[in-house]
């Protein structure tokens, strides 16, 4: 084989590897999946470039209190966005757990307190009570309210989102102490 015929097979190879890495970037820009959109979070709060739609959120998480988001939340539209944690978690009390802990009776409950899940060290460490407030922390950016755990979701972004699985999850957790006041 010649220099030439080697030197256009490596070529093909490098131009697939850029081909493949152009296609990747623009797929990422077109139809950003729940990794890019909590690394584009996690660039706006480091005070990096940010989207049109970060900067758009921000601004109603400030507007907005727990207290009045559940006051004008509802359950029902909770039961919605909890099917993006339906994977990993269940609310009835007989499921048992999954991936993640069974969330029966959450509100209310002591942090890492599942029988015979496997909690991180980072979350038994995190202890206390699961309350409206921290629900709502944790549920905005799970990585950022406890460093450490294992839980893969990038979180939810909209306040009304939060406090309407917030009311879903109090449906199912007869011990919940009454909702905050504003």
């Amino acid at each position: 084989m010649d220099s030439f015929t080697i030197n256009k097979i490596i070529g093909a190879v490098l131009g697939t590897f850029l081909l493949l890495f152009a296609v990747n970037i623009v797929s990422e820009e077109l139809f950003p999946g729940p990794e890019s959109h909590g690394s584009e979070h996690a660039d706006a709060e480091a005070g990096g470039d940010s989207t049109a739609s970060s900067e758009a959120e921000a601004p109603e998480a400030e507007e907005i209190s727990l207290a009045a988001a559940l006051a004008a939340g509802n359950a029902e539209d909770g039961a919605k966005v909890f099917k993006k944690c339906a994977a990993c978690h269940s609310v009835d009390a007989a499921a048992g757990n999954k991936i993640g802990p069974n969330l029966h009776g959450v509100v209310g409950r002591k942090v890492a307190s599942v029988d015979g899940f496997s909690y991180s060290s980072a979350v038994v460490e995190f202890g206390g009570e699961w309350t409206d407030e921290r629900l709502s922390l944790y549920l905005a950016n799970p990585k950022q309210a406890i460093p450490g755990n294992k839980m893969a979701f990038a979180g939810l972004k909209k306040p009304t989102d939060r406090a309407d699985v917030i009311l879903y999850l109090r449906e199912s957790s007869p011990g919940a102490p009454p909702l905050p006041k504003e």
